[in-house]
């Protein structure tokens, strides 16, 4: 028998696959049921039946003015707005770990419109197939730049790539050997992106068109029969069930889960299938697994912005790179490392200090609300649970409950003047020790 569909298992759905479990969504997964709810985030559905589609760079504002598709820094702006925005947040949070696991950097490619391009790519594969996903990144202009693919030819083969494909995305350190990387390097021999007619060309004559033999295979393997070798591997769908684990379910899934998720992995035409089974298994609702994860800056900021509808400024993108997660800038080709590194102090400080900006920006008239009023005669010690649901926190410890009724009752419960208490209240509740995990 299946775990009970409960409301909590819904806000530990949406915290895992949306950015944000606000009371509208998490009462439409109520009535839509488990099933039907995990179909729709998969599908890139709305759940409320809301629409949405998302203008173009140039039609959206931060700080009142237009962004510019020519600068990063708006870029970085307009994808956490579509974040927020978004009614497939599945999908755009699977955009969002495609971008760490390939990580590729602005730093070094130089150009935004490849950046955006790669962008586009990670959107498009977003939970399709990671085996037309691997073939593609191959084959993408900013990764080619980032790890010197143009550099790649027949007789001088280039192996940042070969090695970085092998380690960090598909197999894992470990599972293969330094002539699997050379070999490998002259598989994808041949493609190059030109800078200045902005063009990908293969060149038959820069290909290595010989027998090699990796990971125990030989053949004459380019960039694409290469990715099927990998796929002959044990260690390709172990490699990718511990990551997507560690994204969406447990910092240290146990070898028993990762075990059932490669074999999914094995099994299933795409990554939504895998990500479906997962988030229909009894195991992912385990109490836990719930409330487990550290949210990543990005997160973090585009939860409190979608619960508060706030509007853009440049200065969101600016937290999340005080936080620790800059997009379109990882630190390395390893991507973010996540985990308790998102609460190293200057990190946490700048979490505190974006609570407090935002807490500040919420218009007035959203505190004489229903969801914010506490009901004549109601405690403070029931109130402000109902009142921390409205920015995604739905479960509170006894102290941290303790701690946010004795600040209600001593400035706004009894209190005539109440918008600066409940201000107050909302930047404690975004600093809490439960607003930071999901």
């Amino acid at each position: 028998m299946g775990a009970e569909w409960t409301e909590q298992a819904a806000v530990h759905l949406l915290s895992r696959a949306a950015f944000f479990a606000g009371k509208q969504d998490v009462s439409a997964c109520m009535e839509l049921g488990k099933e039907e709810t995990v179909r729709r985030l998969i599908a890139g559905q709305s759940l409320t039946g809301a629409a949405y589609e998302h203008p173009p760079i140039e039609q959206v504002k931060a700080d009142g003015k237009e962004l510019k598709p020519d600068s990063i820094t708006d870029q970085q702006s307009y994808w956490l707005q579509r974040m927020v925005m978004t009614e497939a947040p599945l999908i755009e949070k699977m955009t969002l770990f495609w971008h760490g696991h390939f990580a590729t950097s602005y730093q070094k490619v130089k150009e935004i419109p490849l950046m955006i391009r790669q962008n586009e790519l990670f959107r498009s594969h977003a939970l399709g197939s990671f085996r037309d996903l691997l073939v593609a990144v191959g084959k993408d202009p900013a990764m080619m730049l980032y790890l010197d693919s143009n550099n790649n030819k027949k007789g001088k083969p280039n192996e940042n790539y070969a090695r970085e494909v092998m380690e960090l995305f598909s197999l894992g350190l470990g599972n293969y050997t330094e002539q699997d990387i050379k070999e490998a390097a002259r598989a994808f021999t041949g493609w190059t992106y030109s800078k200045q007619t902005e063009e990908l060309k293969f060149n038959p004559k820069n290909h290595d068109n010989g027998k090699k033999t990796i990971l125990g295979h030989t053949g004459n393997f380019n960039e694409t029969s290469v990715i099927d070798v990998f796929y002959e591997q044990e260690a390709l769908p172990r490699f990718m069930a511990a990551k997507l684990l560690k994204f969406f379910a447990v910092n240290e899934p146990s070898p028993e889960w990762i075990t059932e998720v490669a074999d999914d992995f094995i099994h299933s035409a795409n990554v939504g299938e895998v990500l479906s089974k997962l988030f229909l298994s009894d195991t992912f609702y385990d109490p836990a697994v719930q409330g487990s994860l550290i949210k990543s800056p990005v997160e973090y900021v585009v939860g409190m912005l979608k619960a508060l509808r706030i509007p853009m400024s440049k200065g969101f993108a600016q937290a999340t790179r005080k936080m620790g997660q800059e997009l379109y800038l990882p630190p390395d080709v390893a991507g973010w490392r996540g985990g308790t590194t998102w609460l190293m102090t200057t990190c946490l400080l700048a979490r505190y200090q974006f609570a407090e900006s935002v807490a500040k920006r919420v218009n007035i008239a959203q505190f004489s609300g229903k969801d914010y009023i506490m009901e004549e005669g109601e405690s403070a010690d029931n109130g402000v649970g109902p009142f921390a649901q409205n920015v995604g926190v739905w479960s509170l410890s006894d102290r941290t409950r303790q701690v946010l009724a004795q600040y209600a009752e001593e400035t706004f419960v009894h209190s005539k003047q109440k918008m600066t208490g409940m201000k107050g209240l909302l930047h404690l509740i975004m600093i809490s020790p439960e607003a930071q995990m999901k």
